[in-house]
């Protein structure tokens, strides 16, 4: 399959604005069968305001039920949580209930429990999600090196990343692979060098091997 042409911005407001109108159309594309839609979302200082501006969309969000991409191994209401950030900018402005949200618990002392219990509620598949990409060219929790990388038949696993705080719960890549639609959101100049080598198809690069991705950046993180 062919990577779709990237979609570049000029700056972080229109990207903002561009990525939350995708997502609302992947959202009620789906949502035209009648049935349910799941979305799978990710932490990081590029979606906080993506999410904000989502929770403005008029949608029957009554039928969208949301998963994580991956997790900190912090409790819910701590700085660095990842559902933190998605409850302040997205759920609670739209008064989600909390059944539609399945959160990762990062916060349990045993880990791989913890990743097992998430496996449990994942759907066969996801129809929406979001990413970002670190200027090492991770996405979710799967660092480009790492053994996480390669695994085939776990789709949650607990991890060690290179970057404070160490322990995180993600996604293994056979599940990103394996969604229906995915959107990276990449911002920052310190994302140039990254960007290049997803787009030449470095699979070195953790977030080069969602290859059916459509990816949106500002033109910092773009270059020429």
């Amino acid at each position: 399959m062919s990577r779709p042409a990237p979609v570049v911005v000029e700056t972080a407001k229109e990207l903002e604005l561009r990525a939350a109108e995708w997502l609302a159309g992947a959202l009620r594309e789906t949502l035209a069968d009648g049935g349910r839609c799941s979305i799978a979302l990710s932490g990081g200082k590029t979606t906080g305001p993506i999410y904000r501006t989502l929770a403005m969309t008029t949608l029957d969000w009554g039928r969208v039920d949301f998963y994580f991409a991956d997790e900190r191994c912090v409790p819910p209401d701590h700085p660095d949580s990842n559902y933190l950030l998605a409850e302040q900018n997205l759920l609670r402005p739209l008064g989600v209930k909390p059944e539609q949200v399945f959160r990762m618990e990062g916060e349990r002392e045993d880990r791989d429990a913890a990743a097992r219990a998430y496996e449990a509620v994942l759907p066969p598949d996801l129809d929406v999600v979001v990413l970002g990409m670190g200027e090492d060219g991770h996405t979710a929790s799967l660092f480009p090196g790492h053994a996480a990388l390669e695994e085939r038949k776990r789709r949650v696993l607990a991890v060690v990343g290179p970057k404070p705080p160490p322990w995180r719960l993600t996604l293994t890549m056979p599940v990103l692979q394996g969604a229906r639609k995915v959107l990276f959101v990449v911002s920052g100049e310190g994302k140039r060098d990254a960007v290049r080598r997803v787009l030449v198809k470095d699979e070195d690069l953790p977030s080069a091997r969602v290859t059916h991705a459509v990816w949106m950046m500002d033109r910092a993180a773009a270059g020429q």
